[in-house]
């Protein structure tokens, strides 16, 4: 068997350690990472092992040359541009003219691989995937096997919404030569995101293999210190370079320990390097080769990669450092800082903990450097989740904030593309609003401003107007801490997907913000014009004049900072009497309210001026399940719409309305993007409040109902929802024990889990994107049957949960 090891990765995420050297060349313990890789095959008997590469391909010809001192022999396939995983490795398909093992050059494993071999032989198996349970799958491709151990799902890069197991692929395959034959010559292919889905839609002999033993995918800067840590663990079969001069010390040639130096193992100590007097190396530590630890200085599990100098005094806590970097006297790096190639830090400077500094710059002494170098990772991942990114206004999300994202955004479009911006009207909205602008336009980005107004508008001029994107900025959760959320949509007014919101951390995490000669910067228009455009628009979808002779008694209980300015003035202008109930008033105050006032009709209005909640005359609120279906009937009986877009978890009866009327219901994804790509727009009831509310008074102005009297004639089922706290980590194993246990039952795998019962009942759980709780509906004749359904599967995942922690 021959192998090949795909070693043309950039590893993004690993900068600044991959400014100067490709990801398979990152040191691991004295070693580039990649010769693990080596080791590992020359270790089952591979020596003919052909490598993929494309970023700086010389720095890894000139390290390992023709793999002879390895052991091995090197044959080198250099893509020009980037392929993808199998468009790279179709470049070999003559060098490997018989079943082949496939692992990544940046990976760092001590799997069985003759076993691996012995069960794809077995299997008679076109494609054999190593698989390896890990705590959050999101950044792998998910995998499900039947009891045949065939691949029978496979998902490359989930939500939480989309994971069905916590089962995942580690890159490592064997494959059959016959595979070439799915991949297209010199085109960008990539196993899991093209292959592996043509063979399943195929039902080819693809199997999963569930190895043992040690596996961690150098993703990101936090895993590739705690590989170090691994590899002097002994967590993993791997030698370690270098002689074991005590137990968990190891030391390379010429070596100089000066009497009075303190070494606490496990350390890793390259060749050639000094450790002078009263230098105390703690546990967890590595020294590259040809290095000096000077007197005192004090480094606990850090990394410090060839040629270093550390100065009297200094200490390292916790941190990386590239090659040839000069430590001052007295100078500190805390916990996760990254320092790049042949930095120099000053005496008495300190680098604050996960600052990231570039290669080749200078640290002044006496400075602190906060993260002033380049905006940190982690940072970036914590106010973005999804579309939006949201903290706690002016201590976690600021008007800095503000201006990284607006210039984030911005780089990601073309120069000269036009985008909405529009905000609450909230002071600091104001405030963030003007940072991001400046950055918007520094990119290049032509911004036209709305003002203050509903997100509902802003998404649906978005839809509208010929631009690339749109903004919405907006303080929620008033009553509490203040939070501030910013809101990113495309060109179709759409939530920015998964991809793009990816894209979107990448340019933040490493600054690569685009930025325009100073006279092509973008301009700033005010179109005050485009809410009277949607208004207009509104309108003339339904009999204004009728509504008005109605004169609808309406309670508004109105969460927007807009204080009813937009929603009163519409309300106002269709003849409405409008009492407006205060925000802290409770459910139950306004029910009473209602019923003491003879008032037509109540309407709940959420922050966002998305979500609306109803109340009849009598003080009733209606239920979500019932707020879905009327406005499912609603818009069928008024022809608004032919096809409508419905959340997984909706009733049958909404069914029976839709072939009552002889038209379409797509079921989909609970989230606004996806129902909004159903659908075909952003004006949606369940996302629209005004559209909604308008469009809601025409028709029963039109029946001339009331809105009690439309629901008692709507068809009734019984849906019962609650939400399972669940710690993220736990997430995946509690979704691949619950698929494990349904084994044989009608189970659907969109957005979570539907398991369908008999006479038309089921139970839908879904995992929440963001937080750190399932939620579990189920539908049944009546309401004690739903609650005992959803209650059997609230109790699995409570005892999955025990049993893991």
């Amino acid at each position: 068997m021959k192998g090949v090891i795909m070693a043309g990765g950039k590893g993004t995420r690993l900068r600044p350690l991959t400014c100067n050297v490709p990801k398979p060349m990152v040191p691991l313990v004295q070693k580039p990472v990649m010769q693990y890789s080596i080791e590992l095959l020359k270790k089952y008997g591979i020596t003919d092992i052909a490598v993929t590469v494309q970023y700086l391909p010389d720095v890894i010809r000139d390290y390992f040359g023709d793999g002879s001192k390895f052991g091995v022999n090197l044959t080198y396939f250099e893509e020009t541009t980037p392929l993808g995983t199998a468009g790279s490795v179709k470049q070999a398909e003559a060098f490997l003219d018989e079943p082949f093992i496939v692992v990544s050059g940046d990976a760092l494993t001590d799997f069985d691989l003759s076993a691996g071999i012995d069960f794809h032989e077995k299997k008679e198996s076109l494609v054999t995937i190593f698989m390896k349970q890990v705590e959050c799958p999101l950044e792998f491709g998910v995998i499900m096997t039947n009891e045949q151990d065939k691949i029978v799902r496979f998902l490359e890069k989930p939500s939480w919404s989309e994971v069905f197991s916590d089962t995942v692929n580690t890159g490592i395959y064997i494959m059959d030569p016959s595979i070439f034959s799915y991949i297209e010559e010199d085109q960008v292919v990539d196993f899991s995101k093209d292959v592996f889905p043509k063979l399943l839609a195929e039902e080819s002999a693809m199997f999963g293999y569930a190895a043992d033993g040690y596996w961690s995918d150098i993703g990101n800067l936090k895993q590739y210190r705690q590989a170090h840590c691994d590899l002097l663990n002994r967590s993993l079969d791997a030698s370690i370079q270098g002689t074991e001069i005590e137990p968990s010390i190891w030391v390379g040639e010429n070596v100089i320990i000066e009497e009075g130096a303190k070494i606490e193992g496990p350390v890793s100590i390259g060749s050639n390097t000094i450790i002078r007097s009263g230098a105390r190396l703690a546990e967890h530590t590595v020294i590259g080769s040809d290095s000096t630890i000077s007197n005192r200085a004090s480094l606990k599990r850090s990394v410090v990669w060839n040629g270093g100098y550390l100065g009297d005094d200094c200490e390292l806590r916790g941190s990386t450092l590239c090659q040839g970097i000069t430590v001052g006297t007295k100078a500190t790096v805390y916990e996760d800082a990254v320092i790049g190639h042949h930095t120099i830090i000053g005496e008495e400077a300190k680098v604050q903990p996960e600052v990231k500094v570039w290669p080749y710059k200078r640290i002044d002494a006496a400075t602190t450097v906060p993260q002033a170098y380049v905006w940190n990772e982690v940072g970036a991942q914590s106010i973005l989740k999804g579309h939006r990114a949201s903290g706690v206004a002016n201590v976690e999300i600021t008007p800095e904030d503000a201006a990284k994202l607006g210039a984030a955004y911005g780089s990601m479009l073309n120069q000269g593309t036009k985008v909405l911006i529009a905000n609450d009207n909230h002071p600091f909205s104001q405030v963030m609003k003007l940072s991001l602008v400046q950055s918007l336009q520094a990119s290049g980005i032509h911004v036209i401003e709305l003002g203050h107004t509903m997100l509902p508008i802003l998404r649906y001029s978005v839809e509208m107007a010929n631009v690339g994107g749109g903004i919405y900025l907006r303080i929620a959760d008033r009553a509490e801490e203040k939070q501030m959320v910013i809101e990113f949509f495309n060109e179709q007014g759409y939530p920015i997907s998964t991809s793009e919101q990816r894209e979107l951390e990448q340019v933040m995490a490493f600054q690569s913000y685009r930025r325009v000669a100073f006279d092509y910067v973008g301009e700033y228009l005010i179109d005050n014009q485009l809410e009277d455009r949607y208004t207009k628009q509104l309108l003339l979808d339904v009999n204004e004049g009728a509504i008005r002779s109605e004169k609808w008694q309406v309670a508004l209980h109105d969460e927007t900072t807009e204080q009813h300015s937009y929603l009163s003035n519409l309300l106002s202008r269709l003849g409405c009497e409008i009492h407006r109930i205060p925000r802290e008033v409770k459910v139950e105050s306004m029910s009473d309210y209602m019923k003491n006032n003879s008032l037509d009709l109540g309407v709940m209005v959420g922050e966002s001026g998305e979500f609306i909640s109803l109340m009849t005359s009598e003080g009733q609120l209606v239920t979500e399940e019932e707020q879905l279906t009327l406005f499912i009937y609603m818009q069928f009986e008024k022809g608004l719409r032919s096809e409508l877009a419905i959340p997984l978890y909706g009733g049958s009866a909404l069914e029976e309305i839709a072939a009552s009327y002889d038209k379409k219901l797509i079921r989909t994804k609970t989230s606004a993007r996806a129902m909004m790509e159903s659908e075909g727009t952003v004006q949606m009831m369940a996302y629209d409040a005004p559209f909604a509310i308008v469009h809601l008074l025409d028709f029963l102005t039109e029946s001339n109902v009331t809105l009690s009297g439309v629901l008692s004639e709507l068809p009734t089922q019984a849906i019962y929802k609650q939400e399972v706290d669940c710690q993220t980590q736990q997430k995946g194993i509690v979704m691949r024990k619950l698929m494990e246990s349904l084994k044989g039952k009608n189970v659907e795998l969109i957005d979570g889990m539907k398991v369908r019962h008999q006479e038309g009942s089921w139970t839908f759980i879904v995992p929440d994107q963001d937080q750190a709780t399932f939620t579990v509906y189920a539908q049944s004749k009546d309401g004690a049957h739903a609650k005992q359904l959803a209650g059997e599967y609230i109790e699995q995942i409570n005892v999955i949960k025990q049993q893991t922690t």
